[in-house]
């Protein structure tokens, strides 16, 4: 192929590309309107806000995944930082002010207490798929 052969083709596929990728979108929309409250249903079941659920369509088991999105007030993370010893502020907060998880999760009680009017807890990716 010539050069200018390969810039066309090029074009011609990433138009391709747009156009399922839009395509894609709005099937995932659909099937996030159709299962999202659901699966949200079977994790409060379960206590949970985020997970894993397993859903029951007519004959077909769905698997669907509900991710949790975490961001940190930046201005009020650093004052609850400012609470803590030296040494404790080192170890939960990270110069970009924010607290990592599995730290938060494992925090002492007055620790979470100080930290978590600065959390914000979001629904991250949803995916869901038949399950086998």
């Amino acid at each position: 192929m010539k050069s200018r052969e390969l810039f066309e083709r090029r074009e011609e596929l990433k138009s391709v590309i747009n156009q399922l990728k839009g395509e894609l979108s709005d099937v995932e929309n659909e099937l996030s309107c159709t299962y999202l409250s659901r699966a949200r249903d079977a994790l409060h079941e379960e206590g949970k806000d985020f997970g894993t659920a397993h859903i029951l369509d007519g004959n077909r088991k769905i698997k669907a995944v509900l991710s949790k999105k975490i961001s940190w007030d930046q201005d009020g993370l650093r004052r609850a930082l400012g609470e803590l010893s030296e040494e404790d502020a080192r170890h939960y907060g990270k110069m970009t002010f924010a607290v990592e998880e599995r730290k938060f999760t494992a925090a002492p009680p007055t620790i979470k207490r100080i930290l978590e009017n600065c959390r914000t807890t979001e629904v991250g990716r949803f995916t869901v798929e038949l399950d086998k």
